[in-house]
Parts: C-alpha cells; structure tokens; sequence
C-alpha cells in the first residue's frame, strides 16, 4: 500500500524590519488608548508676553496729583482777596497774620498801592489753608505775609502766628518804618493825625495919629558940687563981679536963687 505524500510546504514571510517597527509602535499606542483614553494633546508653545508700557492716563493715575495754583483776581484790600484756582475753584481768603489799614485811616493809601502791585493778576500758592485764613507764597517763592510786616505794610494779628512772621513785625517796629513811622506811629484804626502848629505872637499894633509920642525923658539935675567960694549975698556977688550966678559956678547956692531958675543973683 502506497502511502499518500505529505504536500510541499509553504515557506513563511519575513516582513522587513521597517514594517515590523510600524506596527509595533501602532500596537503600543493602541494598547495605551485603551488603557488611558484618549491620548494628551500636544501643548502649544506659548508665546511671550508683550512688555505692556503704562498710557499716560494711568500714569498720571498713579502719580501724586499736581498742586493747585491760583491767580489774584480781587483785591479787597491787603489782607484779603480773590483768587481762581488751576482746577476752576474760585473762592475768597484772608491772609493769617496780617491787620492792615483801610478807608481813610492812617498809612491806607500807601498800603493799597503796594498790594497792587504784589498781587493784581499775580500767581500765587496757597501753602497753608486753615477755616481762619491762608497762607500765600508769590510766584518767587517768597511769604506774602512775611514781606508785608517786614515792610511795614501790615500790623501782627491773631496770638497763634509762626516765629517769621512775630520777628518781620518787631524788626519793622524797632526801625520805624513804614506805618511805624510818623505820623501814624503804628495807629492804623483812625485817620491820619493832623500836626499841630504853634500860634505866631501876633504883630504889634501900628500907632495911630492920635497916639502921643512918649516924653523925651527930662534932663537929669546934676548934683551941686560943693564949692570953696561963699557970698553971704547976692549983694556981695555982685560987688566981687560974680553975678549973675548960674547953677554949678562957684559960689551958687539954692539959697541965693529965689525964683528956683538955676540963675542967682540975676537982678
């Protein structure tokens, strides 16, 4: 009995190692979905953040605000005024510290001439503000209150005032300057005192026609000098030649002059 032949053999397939390495990594990803799900995205790279710069409306948020500046738009005398403010404030103030004079009264004229000129239309600071006044720097930097009583132009007012402005007001009052001096001599509540003037003698009356001269003064007598000649009469007077006698020749005596005419023995 013949036995049947076994049938040839196939011969296997090699797949190329390129190929096997695909569907290696296949299979492993597969088997990672379905253990995990699906599988992570890949991230994107992140771009970097721009360097932002701050507008200048956040910038001047953050920034201190600037201080308000105001201009003198009314003088109502010295120590008080109207002032417009750089933020469009408009308000009414008085300088601390300062009494000044006003009206009529004494030293008025020439202290309102000079605040004119210091603030009509002026810039100016306000570096103190209280609910009893102001105080005001000029556009130079320089206290308005401390230049008006170191000037003379103002009298210390209110008993709470710093030391600048106690030591301008006494340094103006020992020099005697400015309403210090005469004639107001500090008095600025009254006007200005009037000096007074001494009354002339008056003129002596002239004479009139009817006044009379004064007497010419009489001649003075000259007293009798004694004398060594003695005639008892006037009958001897005259046998000696001597008379007449006339008073003050020798021999002459009240008592041969009966008439009194200062001539004796004349008969």
């Amino acid at each position: 009995m013949h036995s049947t032949p076994a049938p040839p053999s196939r011969p296997k397939l090699k797949l190329p190692t390129w190929l096997t390495v695909v569907l290696g990594v296949f299979a492993v990803l597969f088997i990672l979905g379905a253990v995990f799900g699906k599988p992570a995205p890949t991230p994107e790279p992140v771009a970097a953040p721009a360097t932002s710069f701050p507008t200048s409306a956040s910038a001047s948020t953050s920034a201190s605000p600037e201080p308000v500046t105001y201009t003198v738009d009314k003088i109502t005398d010295a120590a008080n005024v109207e002032v417009t403010g750089s933020d469009g404030s408009r308000r009414t103030v008085h300088i601390l510290g300062l009494e000044v004079a006003t009206g009529n009264n004494c030293y008025a004229s020439e202290t309102a001439g000079w605040a004119n000129t210091k603030l009509a239309n002026a810039a100016v600071k306000i570096t103190t503000d209280t609910t009893d006044g102001v105080a005001l720097a000029l556009n130079d930097g320089t206290d308005y209150a401390t230049t008006a009583l170191s000037a003379g132009y103002a009298r210390l007012s209110g008993n709470v005032v710093p030391d600048s402005l106690r030591n301008a007001a006494n340094a103006a009052q020992q020099a005697a300057i400015g309403l210090w001096a005469e004639p107001c001599k500090g008095m600025i509540t009254a006007p200005t005192p009037t000096p007074q003037k001494e009354t002339p003698a008056p003129p002596p009356a002239p004479r009139t026609s009817e006044q009379a001269a004064p007497p010419p003064a009489a001649d003075t007598p000259q007293p009798e000098q004694p004398s060594t000649v003695y005639y008892k009469n006037c009958a001897a007077a005259k046998a000696a030649g001597a008379a007449p006698l006339h008073r003050g020749d020798p021999g002459y005596r009240p008592g041969l002059d009966r008439d009194g005419d200062g001539v004796a023995c004349e008969r």
